[in-house]
């Protein structure tokens, strides 16, 4: 019986040390012949956003103007960790398509202490108002790798990021000639913004990659007017050729200012944070 309980201990540190031997092997294997992503062609990133809000809204109305409303102060909707989304697609040798997207709805309800004019509606001081910002962002990009060898790629890129807001307010109000209506006020606003940016991906060896990524564009044009900046950098484990993990962090600031019918005002808005990722890699 003892024996036999030996022979099965060997046995299963064999077969432990075995398993521990192929699994180095492949992680050896995968750094000897370049993988990650310098060299893949599909690249899928999934994770949190431990993201801190900055936002802030005037809205016009046809006879008033707004004032600028500090949408997570004065409201107090918090920092809402989010799921971001990352992709790109290595069509040819130094050319690429990155896709990102990125979501963001927070509500809350306050009790106000100062009046408040939003799209041309008015909230009396101490109004109850329920106030709910939804925020969407997707880009979409092209990147032109100008240098490349088998542990460093640098990139030119130019995209598109399409931004979409829609703050919205509600109250009972509790004061002047309308006293004890329900009032609801919303805005919605999409802006097209271009970017241009740089791009750098260096594989430092034992599996691990760091990427960095700066973009920025200014823009006017008819009754459009913004500018974006945006920067990023992570830093991504590959154990297996096919799955990783990563950390890093982002940064992103916009402003727009609009005269149209859905959206006449200005539109300060920013978010950055910490992102752990899961990556896989094709």
């Amino acid at each position: 019986m003892i024996r036999s309980l030996r022979i099965a201990q060997i046995l299963v540190l064999t077969a432990c040390s075995g398993w521990g031997l192929a699994q180095a092997q492949q992680v050896q294997a995968v750094g000897e012949k370049g993988r990650g992503p310098i060299n893949q062609d599909w690249q899928f990133s999934v994770g949190g956003f431990f993201v801190t809000n900055d936002t802030k809204v005037t809205v016009n109305g046809e006879a008033i103007e707004g004032n600028e409303v500090d949408w997570d102060n004065e409201f107090d909707l918090g920092d809402k960790d989010q799921i971001r989304l990352d992709a790109f697609w290595r069509f040819a040798e130094r050319h690429k398509i990155r896709l990102m997207y990125f979501q963001n709805n927070r509500s809350n309800t306050k009790v106000t202490d100062r009046e408040i004019t939003f799209n041309g509606d008015v909230y009396p001081v101490n109004s109850s108002v329920t106030a709910s910002l939804d925020e969407k962002i997707i880009e979409l990009a092209y990147e032109y790798a100008f240098y490349k060898t088998d542990t460093l790629e640098l990139s030119g890129s130019a995209g598109l990021h399409t931004l979409k807001f829609e703050p919205k307010l509600s109250a009972t109000l509790t004061s002047g000639p309308n006293t004890g209506t329900f009032q609801t006020s919303d805005a919605s606003v999409t802006g097209p913004l271009p970017v241009l940016g740089f791009h750098a991906l260096w594989d430092m060896g034992h599996n691990l990659y760091l990427d960095g990524l700066v973009q920025f564009f200014y823009i006017s044009f008819d009754e459009f007017d913004g500018s974006i900046t945006d920067g990023k950098v992570t830093l991504t484990w590959m154990p297996w050729q096919n799955i990783g993990f990563g950390v890093g962090w982002n940064s992103f600031k916009t402003r727009v200012d609009v005269s149209k019918s859905g959206f006449d005002g200005k539109l300060k808005f920013g978010y950055g944070g910490a992102i752990v990722f899961v990556t896989f890699a094709f």
